[in-house]
Protein backbone atom coordinates (compact mmCIF):
# COMPACT_ATOMS: atom_id res chain seq x y z
CA UNK A 1 0.00 0.00 0.00
CA UNK A 2 1.19 3.51 -0.80
CA UNK A 3 1.53 5.72 2.27
CA UNK A 4 1.57 9.50 2.44
CA UNK A 5 2.97 11.04 5.61
CA UNK A 6 2.08 14.59 6.56
CA UNK A 7 2.97 16.69 9.62
CA UNK A 8 1.17 19.72 11.00
CA UNK A 9 3.62 22.24 12.46
CA UNK A 10 2.98 25.82 13.51
CA UNK A 11 -0.54 25.61 11.99
CA UNK A 12 0.85 24.71 8.53
CA UNK A 13 0.46 21.30 6.91
CA UNK A 14 3.48 19.51 5.44
CA UNK A 15 4.02 16.15 3.84
CA UNK A 16 7.21 14.15 3.56
CA UNK A 17 7.53 12.19 0.30
CA UNK A 18 8.12 8.57 1.18
CA UNK A 19 11.34 8.47 -0.83
CA UNK A 20 12.92 11.56 0.81
CA UNK A 21 11.66 12.08 4.38
CA UNK A 22 14.08 14.96 4.96
CA UNK A 23 12.40 17.25 2.43
CA UNK A 24 9.01 18.43 3.75
CA UNK A 25 6.67 20.11 1.30
CA UNK A 26 4.02 22.51 2.59
CA UNK A 27 0.50 21.79 1.37
CA UNK A 28 -2.71 23.74 1.79
CA UNK A 29 -4.95 20.71 1.82
CA UNK A 30 -5.40 17.05 1.08
CA UNK A 31 -7.03 16.16 -2.22
CA UNK A 32 -8.02 12.52 -2.12
CA UNK A 33 -8.62 12.82 -5.89
CA UNK A 34 -11.69 10.63 -5.99
CA UNK A 35 -12.80 9.33 -9.36
CA UNK A 36 -16.06 7.62 -10.30
CA UNK A 37 -16.74 4.60 -8.09
CA UNK A 38 -14.24 5.75 -5.45
CA UNK A 39 -14.72 6.58 -1.77
CA UNK A 40 -12.56 7.93 1.06
CA UNK A 41 -13.22 6.88 4.65
CA UNK A 42 -11.13 9.02 7.02
CA UNK A 43 -10.65 8.51 10.75
CA UNK A 44 -9.88 12.02 12.01
CA UNK A 45 -7.09 12.46 14.56
CA UNK A 46 -8.68 14.67 17.18
CA UNK A 47 -7.37 14.94 20.73
CA UNK A 48 -10.40 13.27 22.33
CA UNK A 49 -13.26 11.18 20.96
CA UNK A 50 -14.35 9.91 17.58
CA UNK A 51 -15.12 11.53 14.25
CA UNK A 52 -14.88 9.86 10.84
CA UNK A 53 -15.37 11.52 7.47
CA UNK A 54 -16.83 9.75 4.44
CA UNK A 55 -16.28 11.42 1.06
CA UNK A 56 -17.69 10.27 -2.28
CA UNK A 57 -16.56 11.15 -5.77
CA UNK A 58 -19.87 12.97 -6.27
CA UNK A 59 -18.76 15.58 -3.70
CA UNK A 60 -21.01 14.47 -0.84
CA UNK A 61 -19.59 14.37 2.71
CA UNK A 62 -20.85 12.42 5.73
CA UNK A 63 -19.53 12.62 9.30
CA UNK A 64 -19.75 9.68 11.71
CA UNK A 65 -19.82 11.03 15.29
CA UNK A 66 -18.77 14.52 16.30
CA UNK A 67 -15.78 14.36 18.64
CA UNK A 68 -15.19 14.95 22.32
CA UNK A 69 -15.23 18.06 24.45
CA UNK A 70 -13.03 20.92 23.24
CA UNK A 71 -12.31 19.45 19.80
CA UNK A 72 -14.46 21.64 17.53
CA UNK A 73 -11.52 23.79 16.36
CA UNK A 74 -9.58 20.63 15.57
CA UNK A 75 -12.50 19.32 13.53
CA UNK A 76 -12.74 22.62 11.67
CA UNK A 77 -9.06 22.46 10.75
CA UNK A 78 -9.24 18.85 9.62
CA UNK A 79 -12.42 19.34 7.59
CA UNK A 80 -10.85 22.38 5.94
CA UNK A 81 -7.77 20.32 5.15
CA UNK A 82 -10.00 17.87 3.26
CA UNK A 83 -11.83 20.76 1.53
CA UNK A 84 -15.12 20.06 3.31
CA UNK A 85 -17.55 23.00 3.34
CA UNK A 86 -20.80 21.07 3.75
CA UNK A 87 -21.91 17.87 5.45
CA UNK A 88 -25.04 16.26 4.07
CA UNK A 89 -25.36 13.84 6.98
CA UNK A 90 -24.17 13.20 10.51
CA UNK A 91 -24.37 9.64 11.86
CA UNK A 92 -24.46 9.14 15.63
CA UNK A 93 -23.38 5.77 17.02
CA UNK A 94 -22.96 6.58 20.73
CA UNK A 95 -24.53 8.66 23.48
CA UNK A 96 -21.21 10.10 24.66
CA UNK A 97 -18.58 12.22 22.95
CA UNK A 98 -21.00 14.21 20.75
CA UNK A 99 -20.25 17.67 22.15
CA UNK A 100 -19.79 19.32 18.74
CA UNK A 101 -23.11 18.29 17.20
CA UNK A 102 -24.91 21.65 17.33
CA UNK A 103 -21.91 23.65 16.09
CA UNK A 104 -21.37 21.25 13.19
CA UNK A 105 -25.03 21.49 12.15
CA UNK A 106 -24.83 25.28 12.07
CA UNK A 107 -21.50 25.60 10.27
CA UNK A 108 -21.76 22.78 7.71
CA UNK A 109 -25.42 22.97 6.59
CA UNK A 110 -26.27 19.47 7.82
CA UNK A 111 -29.59 18.33 6.36
CA UNK A 112 -30.09 14.96 8.07
CA UNK A 113 -29.05 12.93 11.08
CA UNK A 114 -29.07 9.15 11.29
CA UNK A 115 -29.09 7.67 14.77
CA UNK A 116 -29.72 4.50 16.69
CA UNK A 117 -30.97 4.10 20.25
CA UNK A 118 -27.81 5.52 21.81
CA UNK A 119 -27.87 8.69 19.72
CA UNK A 120 -31.48 9.41 20.63
CA UNK A 121 -30.29 10.46 24.09
CA UNK A 122 -27.92 12.99 22.51
CA UNK A 123 -30.68 14.43 20.33
CA UNK A 124 -33.04 14.73 23.30
CA UNK A 125 -30.56 17.06 24.98
CA UNK A 126 -29.57 19.03 21.86
CA UNK A 127 -31.22 21.87 20.01
CA UNK A 128 -31.80 20.54 16.49
CA UNK A 129 -33.19 22.91 13.83
CA UNK A 130 -36.58 21.84 12.48
CA UNK A 131 -35.24 21.71 8.91
CA UNK A 132 -32.78 18.94 9.86
CA UNK A 133 -34.35 15.55 9.19
CA UNK A 134 -33.74 13.00 11.94
CA UNK A 135 -34.03 9.34 11.00
CA UNK A 136 -33.78 6.48 13.50
CA UNK A 137 -32.08 3.25 12.51
CA UNK A 138 -33.30 -0.17 13.58
CA UNK A 139 -31.22 -3.29 14.00
CA UNK A 140 -30.95 -5.14 10.71
CA UNK A 141 -31.96 -2.09 8.67
CA UNK A 142 -29.98 -1.48 5.49
CA UNK A 143 -29.68 2.02 4.04
CA UNK A 144 -28.08 3.35 0.88
CA UNK A 145 -26.01 6.39 1.90
CA UNK A 146 -24.12 7.18 -1.29
CA UNK A 147 -23.71 5.61 -4.73
CA UNK A 148 -22.18 2.20 -4.06
CA UNK A 149 -22.19 2.69 -0.26
CA UNK A 150 -24.67 0.93 1.99
CA UNK A 151 -24.81 0.80 5.79
CA UNK A 152 -26.42 -1.92 7.91
CA UNK A 153 -27.05 -1.78 11.64
CA UNK A 154 -25.67 -5.02 13.04
CA UNK A 155 -26.51 -4.20 16.66
CA UNK A 156 -28.50 -1.35 18.17
CA UNK A 157 -28.12 -1.13 21.92
CA UNK A 158 -28.88 1.37 24.67
CA UNK A 159 -27.54 -0.41 27.73
CA UNK A 160 -24.20 0.23 29.40
CA UNK A 161 -21.25 -0.13 26.98
CA UNK A 162 -23.60 -0.30 23.99
CA UNK A 163 -24.21 1.84 20.94
CA UNK A 164 -25.07 1.46 17.27
CA UNK A 165 -22.74 -0.84 15.34
CA UNK A 166 -22.69 -0.29 11.59
CA UNK A 167 -21.32 -2.32 8.71
CA UNK A 168 -20.42 0.00 5.82
CA UNK A 169 -20.22 -1.81 2.50
CA UNK A 170 -18.61 -0.26 -0.60
CA UNK A 171 -18.52 -2.77 -3.45
CA UNK A 172 -16.72 -5.75 -1.85
CA UNK A 173 -15.06 -3.67 0.90
CA UNK A 174 -16.53 -3.79 4.40
CA UNK A 175 -15.76 -1.32 7.20
CA UNK A 176 -17.23 -2.40 10.54
CA UNK A 177 -17.68 0.62 12.82
CA UNK A 178 -18.05 -0.94 16.28
CA UNK A 179 -19.41 1.11 19.18
CA UNK A 180 -20.63 -1.63 21.54
CA UNK A 181 -18.66 -3.77 23.98
CA UNK A 182 -21.28 -5.83 25.81
CA UNK A 183 -22.03 -9.54 25.95
CA UNK A 184 -25.23 -8.99 23.95
CA UNK A 185 -23.42 -7.12 21.19
CA UNK A 186 -20.69 -9.75 20.97
CA UNK A 187 -23.29 -12.48 20.57
CA UNK A 188 -24.98 -10.45 17.83
CA UNK A 189 -21.67 -10.00 15.99
CA UNK A 190 -20.80 -13.69 16.25
CA UNK A 191 -24.22 -14.61 14.85
CA UNK A 192 -23.64 -12.53 11.71
CA UNK A 193 -21.60 -13.69 8.69
CA UNK A 194 -19.06 -10.88 8.99
CA UNK A 195 -16.30 -12.76 7.24
CA UNK A 196 -15.48 -10.09 4.66
CA UNK A 197 -14.55 -7.27 7.02
CA UNK A 198 -11.50 -5.40 5.73
CA UNK A 199 -11.36 -2.68 8.39
CA UNK A 200 -12.71 -2.54 11.93
CA UNK A 201 -12.99 0.51 14.18
CA UNK A 202 -12.61 -0.79 17.73
CA UNK A 203 -15.08 0.29 20.45
CA UNK A 204 -14.31 2.28 23.59
CA UNK A 205 -10.81 3.21 22.41
CA UNK A 206 -9.72 -0.45 22.72
CA UNK A 207 -10.17 -0.43 26.49
CA UNK A 208 -9.63 -3.61 28.47
CA UNK A 209 -12.48 -6.06 27.84
CA UNK A 210 -13.86 -4.12 24.86
CA UNK A 211 -13.00 -6.70 22.19
CA UNK A 212 -12.38 -10.42 22.51
CA UNK A 213 -10.16 -12.90 20.71
CA UNK A 214 -13.35 -14.60 19.50
CA UNK A 215 -14.37 -11.44 17.67
CA UNK A 216 -10.90 -10.99 16.22
CA UNK A 217 -11.03 -14.52 14.80
CA UNK A 218 -14.62 -14.13 13.62
CA UNK A 219 -14.08 -10.83 11.80
CA UNK A 220 -10.50 -11.53 10.73
CA UNK A 221 -9.95 -7.94 9.50
CA UNK A 222 -6.88 -6.71 7.68
CA UNK A 223 -6.75 -3.39 9.52
CA UNK A 224 -7.94 -2.01 12.87
CA UNK A 225 -8.33 1.64 13.88
CA UNK A 226 -8.22 2.95 17.46
CA UNK A 227 -9.27 6.51 18.27
CA UNK A 228 -7.68 8.58 21.06
CA UNK A 229 -9.33 9.29 24.40
CA UNK A 230 -8.12 11.56 27.19
CA UNK A 231 -9.43 9.17 29.83
CA UNK A 232 -9.14 5.67 28.34
CA UNK A 233 -5.94 3.89 27.35
CA UNK A 234 -5.80 0.99 24.86
CA UNK A 235 -5.37 -2.41 26.46
CA UNK A 236 -1.85 -3.72 25.67
CA UNK A 237 -3.12 -7.31 25.69
CA UNK A 238 -5.77 -6.49 23.09
CA UNK A 239 -3.24 -4.72 20.91
CA UNK A 240 -0.94 -7.72 21.19
CA UNK A 241 -3.77 -10.05 20.15
CA UNK A 242 -4.40 -7.91 17.08
CA UNK A 243 -0.73 -8.01 16.13
CA UNK A 244 -0.57 -11.75 16.66
CA UNK A 245 -3.49 -12.10 14.24
CA UNK A 246 -1.44 -10.18 11.62
CA UNK A 247 -3.80 -7.21 11.72
CA UNK A 248 -2.36 -3.78 10.93
CA UNK A 249 -3.23 -1.49 13.85
CA UNK A 250 -3.55 2.27 13.38
CA UNK A 251 -3.77 4.58 16.40
CA UNK A 252 -4.93 8.12 15.63
CA UNK A 253 -2.72 9.28 18.54
CA UNK A 254 0.36 7.68 16.99
CA UNK A 255 -0.31 7.55 13.26
CA UNK A 256 -2.56 10.62 13.00
CA UNK A 257 -5.50 10.92 10.66
CA UNK A 258 -6.03 7.69 8.73
CA UNK A 259 -7.65 7.82 5.29
CA UNK A 260 -8.76 4.65 3.54
CA UNK A 261 -9.16 5.38 -0.17
CA UNK A 262 -11.36 2.70 -1.73
CA UNK A 263 -11.93 1.84 -5.37
CA UNK A 264 -14.28 -0.89 -6.58
CA UNK A 265 -11.48 -3.44 -6.19
CA UNK A 266 -8.64 -2.10 -4.01
CA UNK A 267 -7.87 0.28 -1.15
CA UNK A 268 -4.87 2.38 -0.10
CA UNK A 269 -3.99 3.83 3.30
CA UNK A 270 -2.92 7.48 3.75
CA UNK A 271 -1.77 8.73 7.16
CA UNK A 272 -1.47 12.36 8.24
CA UNK A 273 0.31 13.27 11.45
CA UNK A 274 -0.17 16.41 13.50
CA UNK A 275 2.79 17.60 15.52
CA UNK A 276 1.77 18.55 19.05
Amino acid sequence: MKLLLAILAFMNWYYFPYESPSAPVEVEGVDVNLKRNELAFTFLAISDGEAALIQHANGENILVNTGGNGTFKELEQLLALFHVNDLSTIILTANAGQENLEQLIQKYNVSRIFTGKAGNQVLAEASIPTEVKVQSWKQGELLKLMPGLTAEVIFNGSEENEGTDISFQFFHHQIFYVSSASHASEQAFLAEPLKNVNIVKLPFFAAKGSFSDLLIKHLDPQLAVIFKSNSIKPDPDLVEMLHEAWIDVYFTKQHGTVTIKLTDSTYDVITILSEE
